[in-house]
């Protein structure tokens, strides 16, 4: 199943060869500020057979395991649309609001949860423990 997905204008599109690994939702401070919301959702896929198309801008960042995530996103409209971790280098971690189809996906985890806002309506049964 191919996974296609791009930013709002156009410029900047990719495509995996699938399947989704997994899907998430994250409300780690850095994912509310790249979501603009209490959360970010995501969905990995592999590296390999992950073709991005365009000419993506490129932010990188320490996380909390001291490796570097690289954030790429669309120069002209400004939309994010993947991530690539250090910490999992064979994992690229597609912005759901990305996806052609964002129906495609069905988050089944919710990391960071005790760094969300409290207007943010995450499902409590999905929250890890320790996260």
């Amino acid at each position: 199943m191919e996974i296609t997905g791009g930013c709002a204008c156009g410029q900047l599109r990719y495509r995996s060869a699938g399947p989704v690994k997994f899907a998430l939702r994250c409300a780690c401070r850095s994912c509310q500020r790249d979501s603009g919301g209490g959360h970010g959702t995501h969905a990995a896929v592999a590296r390999e057979g992950f073709v991005l198309t365009g000419e993506a801008a490129r932010w990188r960042r320490t996380g909390r395991s001291g490796l570097a995530v690289e954030k790429l996103f669309c120069p002209v409209c400004g939309c994010a649309v993947c991530g690539l971790p250090e910490r999992a280098p064979a994992t690229a971690m597609l912005v759901a609001g990305s996806l052609d189809d964002p129906a495609l996906i069905a988050p089944e985890r919710v990391i960071y949860r005790h760094e969300a806002p409290p207007w943010d309506l995450l499902p409590k049964e999905e929250c890890d423990a320790e996260t």
